[in-house]
């Protein structure tokens, strides 16, 4: 009904329109799959929300580019129409369809523009964007969705506003999407069905010149990249092999190989998901395992030659891989264990357990090297070695968290983690620096377990120690920074929580370790200096633009991070409450702070050394 009055009153325009939509309703295309920020994949039908307390009613559909200026100054724009009409369900969607942009820098894009909406990756193959007729980045089609997904309900499809490419704008007043919002949720008939977008043409191919690459094999060249940036994971009782494939043949990684091609290009793999800016002083982290443009390249070109495999004579000498229950550190000079083994039950989502494994030392000792080993992968997500007063008195989990953590959790004394994944698992500091276990203090073994829904082996989870032939000159220390007032909304898709840290003391940080659950979606850390005063001045630190539960890591950096007393580190981060996010448990859950993964956390490690700065 509403169609037909629109015809009456713009006969002219919405016989264009209609002839677009029928051209496109028409291809024979298969249904476009999107890929998001954190490498899922979706059809355009699963965007679409039909929770009873969040029924999509239109899709808006723009198309953006990490390039283009006027998509990037009409992002504040889009995040108020966002904020506006959520309440309507109104859900904006972000497309990203030029092959040049892969889902890292999409991800940074949207951090650094402060886009609130979800991100996606278009179809190379089935491209969404042709489907919907868009050619320009920015362009916009609202979809009418109330009676589910179908590309030929459009009710309008043009430019955001009147802002032009060139900088300028034709009217202030030409809020083309604003307007056909407010008439589509007074359910009215929407005046203004199209305009021309104004933008930069759309590139959906990347143009790469692989010709330096034709004579790539198997064994001449891909096994090499792997053994240096692959196998190390993906081999036989490692996280890699369990999650994906072990990369133990040529005809494996073969029939592999598109998958792991699509994982490269859009860094996704191998798993390092932080950058920090070259220019702050710190050199960078070190282990960063990313592969350059000429690694993905190489593979490219492989995949594209039909994967050779080449002479077998040109294989590299196969590495020699520590067993996988083998101590990273050498043999310990001491290994604490939990007291008694642990079965998880089959049918718990988490399970927390806290330990007290005797120490008691008459003095104090000092650490070379760290390790912290479970007993059972399987089922252990993550551990911790915590070190508190020494005492025999019976304590529950909640009163072990209580008492180790304090009120804030700040008060936690953290000598050793494990997770899956982190090289800071198995630590040897250099000689002159070590961890301090003090006099009278034993370890809490703090044992986050998961069920795998089988009957498993007992965990019996251990902490190997080598000491430290004298007492060092640097002691490094654990600083764990907590922020518990988390309040997560159902559906909030952008929830953000700014956070300030500061130390007693002048102090080097040599690492760091951001830490939240499954809704998580980014976190952003600066240095401040001289904060809250005319002479501030922000730093950039740590920016990690799509957050993953699976892959946490410890962020190590060439030189360590200098922080004088007073001065801030300041981060921002964000979390994804929505049906968008694909390792959210449950959209309809308000959430709060808890251990449990269900809940949300939002802490930072850190790894310093109090010292007294010269430079003041």
């Amino acid at each position: 009904m509403v169609n037909m009055v629109i015809q009456r009153q713009h006969l002219c325009r919405v016989v264009v329109t209609i002839l677009t939509i029928l051209s496109v309703g028409n291809t024979q295309a298969a249904a476009p799959v999107l890929t998001g920020r954190w490498g899922d994949t979706r059809l355009p039908l699963q965007l679409i929300s039909n929770c009873d307390s969040n029924r999509t009613q239109a899709l808006v559909v723009v198309t953006f580019s990490t390039i283009c200026p006027l998509a990037k100054r009409l992002v504040p724009q889009l995040n108020r129409l966002q904020a506006q009409y959520q309440a309507d369900g109104i859900q904006l969607v972000a497309l990203f369809p030029n092959g040049i942009d892969d889902l890292n820098e999409i991800a940074t894009y949207a951090i650094d523009t402060q886009l609130t909406f979800p991100v996606y990756k278009d179809d190379l193959d089935s491209p969404w964007h042709e489907q919907l007729g868009m050619k320009t980045t920015p362009s916009v089609v609202m979809l009418d969705v109330r009676n589910g997904f179908d590309v030929q309900t459009v009710v309008y499809r043009g430019q955001v506003s009147g802002q032009w490419f060139g900088g300028g704008a034709s009217n202030e007043k030409q809020n083309y999407l604003a307007d056909a919002l407010a008439s589509f949720v007074k359910d009215e008939p929407v005046l203004l069905t199209e305009t021309a977008a104004s933008g930069c043409a759309i590139a959906k191919r990347a143009r790469r010149d692989l010709s330096s690459y034709e004579n790539t094999t198997y064994y001449k060249d891909i096994l090499p990249l792997l053994q240096d940036s692959c196998i190390s994971c993906h081999r036989s009782g490692e996280p890699g092999a369990e999650l994906f494939a072990a990369f133990d043949s040529y005809e494996t990684v073969a029939a592999m190989s598109d998958v792991m091609l699509s994982r490269m290009e859009n860094r996704l793999m191998p798993p390092w998901h932080a950058s920090t800016d070259p220019h702050n002083g710190l050199g960078g982290f070190k282990g960063d395992v990313r592969l350059s443009d000429e690694q993905i390249d190489l593979f490219r070109a492989w995949v594209k030659n039909d994967c050779p495999a080449g002479n077998d004579e040109d294989a590299p000498a196969e590495p020699t891989w520590p067993f996988s229950d083998a101590w990273r550190i050498g043999t310990p000079d001491f290994v604490f264990q939990m007291p008694e083994p642990y079965v998880v039950p089959k049918d718990r989502l988490d399970e927390y357990q806290f330990y007290r494994v005797a120490a008691n030392f008459p003095e104090d000792r000092f650490i070379q090297s760290i390790e912290m080993k479970p007993g059972n992968k399987s089922i252990v997500h993550h551990m911790g070695a915590i070190i508190g007063r020494s005492s025999l008195e019976a304590q529950s989990a909640n009163q072990a968290l209580l008492k180790l953590y304090g009120l804030t959790g700040d008060k936690v004394k953290k000598i050793g983690d494990y997770i899956p994944g982190d090289p800071f698992n198995a630590r040897t500091y250099p000689k002159g620096y070590a961890l301090k276990l003090p006099a009278r203090h034993d370890l809490f073994f703090e044992m986050h377990y998961t069920p795998t829904g089988e009957e498993e082996e007992p965990d019996l989870s251990q902490l190997g120690i080598v000491w430290a032939d004298q007492q060092p000159e640097h002691v490094i220390e654990t600083k764990v920074f907590n922020r518990k007032d988390i309040r997560l909304r159902p559906h909030m898709q952008h929830y953000e929580k700014q956070s300030y840290y500061q130390f007693s003391t002048d102090v080097l940080i040599y690492a760091l370790a951001p830490h939240m659950h499954f809704r998580g979606k980014d976190f952003t850390l600066y240095k401040l200096e001289n904060p809250g005063t005319p002479d501030e001045s922000r730093v950039l630190i740590l920016k990690i633009p799509a957050y993953d539960f699976n892959w946490q890591r410890t962020y190590e950096f060439v030189k360590p991070l200098k922080l004088k007393a007073g001065d801030v580190l300041f981060s921002v981060a964000h979390f994804d409450n929505s049906h968008f996010n694909p390792n959210n448990p449950d959209p309809e859950a308000f959430v709060r702070f808890g251990l449990l993964s269900e809940q949300e956390m939002l802490n930072m490690r850190t790894k310093f050394e109090r010292v007294e700065l010269e430079d003041k």
